[in-house]
């Protein structure tokens, strides 16, 4: 065979070899084989790379929760000490105005009434009564209609006794008298027409229409009010937990309930409310008993 001949061929099975080379499909990639006992992510099997990317955001802690605070049981405010009203109560009223101090047992000790009928007869739950609220009170007759109530004495305390002479001279400016840890002073000018005893629950004190009535010693009123028969325009101070004072047929009154009063300053103005004439009755109460005035204010 010329060699003209054998060149064109060689070409050929070159050309075709390179062919085949050319067209054969690429080697596999095998994915890393993970070491004896080492779990591989499912994330693997789809990832061309191998192995699952790591995540290069900066790790934040989850915010910590606050525990409630504990309570150490209900609260208490400062200087909360109860002290509870001993006003003096008219024995034969149908009705009485809830004021500060006042609960559902103190209340049936100072009218002598059963607590569980002043709870029914007013739908009270769980002792609960509010300042302002009018009560019903038991009625203590035998008779169920209301016409003897009207013939009841309560006016006659007020009358003063016929064989009553004064025994005080007028005030002194400025006089005082230390009692039961108290400095008292006298609540008005004036001379005690009626003393204390029997029916009689305090003093009076005469003199003249819209005279000056002052505070018998430091305290904060309790009552300022006419909701007690035979007391009119009637003010009560209440001085520690045991005494107050009350001050009753005043013209007018200067003065409210929650305010702070000092001995010796001007609370109301002599007058004649629910009295036959111009008077100051004043009443000392330790613990809701009545107590003579004389011994306590010079």
């Amino acid at each position: 065979m010329t060699l003209h001949k054998i060149l064109p061929l060689s070409l050929l099975a070159l050309s075709l070899t390179a062919c085949g080379i050319m067209s054969q499909p690429a080697a596999p990639i095998e994915a890393a084989t993970p070491a004896s006992g080492v779990s591989t992510p499912a994330a693997v099997d789809n990832n061309p790379y191998g192995a699952t990317p790591q995540d290069d955001a900066p790790y934040v802690p989850p915010t910590p929760v606050q525990p409630a605070p504990v309570s150490s049981g209900s609260y208490v405010p400062p200087n909360s000490t109860y002290i509870p009203s001993n006003a003096p109560v008219d024995p034969n009223a149908t009705t009485h105005t809830v004021v500060y101090g006042d609960t559902v047992y103190n209340l049936s000790k100072r009218y002598n009434i059963n607590a569980d009928e002043l709870r029914s007869l007013n739908n009270i739950v769980d002792n609960n009564i509010t300042i302002g609220q009018v009560l019903r009170l038991p009625n203590r007759g035998a008779v169920s209609t209301p016409a003897p109530v009207t013939p009841t004495p309560v006016a006659m305390p007020e009358t003063p006794a016929p064989n009553a002479t004064p025994t005080a001279a007028p005030v002194v400016s400025g006089a005082t008298r230390q009692v039961a840890g108290i400095t008292w002073a006298r609540p008005t000018n004036g001379q005690i027409f009626s003393n204390f005893g029997g029916t009689n629950k305090g003093v009076k004190y005469s003199g003249t229409a819209g005279q000056p009535i002052y505070a018998a010693a430091d305290g904060e009123v309790k009552y300022s009010g006419s909701g007690l028969r035979g007391y009119g325009n009637l003010l009560i101070i209440q001085h520690n937990s045991k005494y107050l004072t009350a001050y009753g047929n005043n013209a007018t009154i200067l003065v409210k309930e929650g305010q702070k009063v000092k001995r010796g300053q001007q609370i109301a103005t002599m007058g004649n409310t629910d009295a036959t004439q111009t008077q100051l009755h004043f009443e000392v109460r330790e613990n809701g008993n009545a107590l003579d005035p004389t011994k306590f204010v010079p």
